[in-house]
């Protein structure tokens, strides 16, 4: 959505309030304290009131959202959702909070990283399918290294991949083939890239993998990894696994969609936001994918975002 189009849609604090309500009651209001779905909304109080006679429990628009206990205005979080849409790249919070006008940095802070968690929320109900890529990346991380607190030395930095300040990140990239025909009744099969997952994981053990492939990845897949001996047992979680053995420069064009986000979500988290921390990288991720899966939706993000706004809770 285009920001002259926006202010058009939500000029004032009212109409962002009067849109997040039709939202709202169009997902359904559940009362937290018996569950019921009948409401009806008290003008005066501007809150929902459950019809059950024995309950009366009152519901705030913001109540059971991820605007829930924010101090934040409604126009606030619809720019932030506008920006988070309308911008190709990726935005940092000091730039976020200066499109917003807002004095203070930290609740700019929270209010991004609630977005961000509810976007990985929505991302989770969904397995790939079709034929899929899975590899592991490793994403540097600013963790600070830890201190003896007897000695008072700090600890030694590992190298490569056991280094604490990288973050073991398992890439999941489904694709699909098309026959593209050329003149003189040719014919060239080309994959074409649908949807990405990205998961921190703690390790790279066969039991982890195959918890998070469960999790993740339909059973109807064609899965296609690397000779990873923690991929072996993945034959009897899909229905057809292909682990090709190859080497550090071949492995682009055996897994290219895979490598090519692991190299796209890098430059943004490096470029942009200079580094994050290993507690925040799995929200980065998490509007990384969202916005790759959903990046045909043109216009139509920003209120696919507002309804998982609406949706989900940020804890």
């Amino acid at each position: 959505m285009r920001f002259i189009d926006f202010k058009d849609h939500y000029p004032t604090e009212e109409s962002c309030k009067l849109a997040f309500k039709k939202e709202r009651e169009q997902i359904g209001v559940i009362c937290k304290r018996c569950e019921g779905e009948e409401h009806y909304w008290l003008t005066s109080k501007e809150m929902y009131q459950c019809k059950n006679n024995k309950c009366r429990f009152r519901t705030s628009i913001k109540s059971g959202t991820v605007m829930e206990n924010s101090k934040m205005s409604f126009l606030q979080w619809f720019i932030t959702i506008h920006l988070f849409t309308s911008a190709k790249m990726n935005l940092s919070i000091l730039e976020i909070q200066k499109q917003v006008g807002h004095k203070y940095y930290e609740p700019i802070f929270d209010m991004t990283h609630k977005l961000r968690l509810v976007m990985g929320k929505r991302d989770s109900e969904y397995q790939l399918d079709d034929e899929t890529e899975l590899d592991e990346g490793y994403f540097s991380n600013s963790k600070k290294l830890e201190k003896n607190e007897f000695t008072g030395i700090t600890e030694d930095l590992k190298r490569g991949k056991g280094s604490q300040k990288k973050s073991t990140v398992l890439v999941m990239h489904s694709f699909k083939k098309a026959i593209k025909t050329f003149k003189k009744n040719k014919f060239k099969t080309e994959t074409i890239p649908r949807y990405l997952k990205m998961v921190v994981i703690d390790d790279t053990t066969s039991k982890t993998l195959i918890k998070e492939v469960k999790k993740n990845i339909s059973e109807e897949a064609k899965l296609t990894t690397d000779n990873n001996c923690s991929y072996n047992e993945l034959d009897t979680i899909v229905n057809q696994h292909t682990a090709h053995n190859v080497g550090k420069e071949s492995a682009g064009k055996v897994l290219p969609w895979v490598h090519k986000a692991i190299s796209n979500s890098k430059s943004i988290l490096y470029a942009i936001h200079h580094g994050v921390s290993e507690k925040y990288m799995q929200n980065y991720l998490n509007e990384y994918c969202y916005k790759f899966n959903r990046k045909y939706f043109g216009e139509k993000l920003f209120n696919r975002l507002l309804m998982t706004c609406a949706t989900y809770t940020w804890y």
